[in-house]
């Protein structure tokens, strides 16, 4: 008899330099998470017409009129897409947004709360 697995969910991970890239991609991998990459609004695009995404993550290091950039391609594809803003207090990308710190078990933690649907963890006020 043989058991399914369910497939890991599946990550966009948004980051502005190459260290904060590896060492969060390493993070994620090793949570057993499917990882896609991008670090500039045409990679956001072209990674979202291409797949579909659980949650997306974007660090605090890419610039704000960036990130609003990448909010609205995300939406535009994927309207209801949780969006995880990390090394936040407030989020600055509107719609299904929540934010967190910038440590491991912070950004682990709330992509599990976001995968989970836990009631603990809502949307951040806009």
């Amino acid at each position: 008899m043989t058991y399914q697995q369910t497939p890991p969910a599946v990550l966009l991970l948004i980051v502005a330099t190459e260290p904060a890239l590896r060492l969060r991609l390493e993070w994620l991998e090793r949570a057993g998470y499917s990882v896609r990459t991008a670090s500039s609004l045409k990679d956001v695009d072209q990674a979202c017409h291409a797949q579909r995404f659980d949650i997306v993550l974007v660090a605090d290091s890419v610039e704000p009129k960036m990130k609003k950039a990448i909010g609205m391609t995300v939406r535009h594809h994927s309207p209801d897409a949780p969006i995880l803003q990390m090394g936040r207090i407030r989020p600055d990308i509107d719609g299904n947004c929540f934010v967190t710190g910038d440590s491991r078990e912070g950004v682990l933690k709330s992509v599990e709360n976001i995968l989970q649907g836990r009631e603990n963890i809502r949307p951040a006020a806009i």
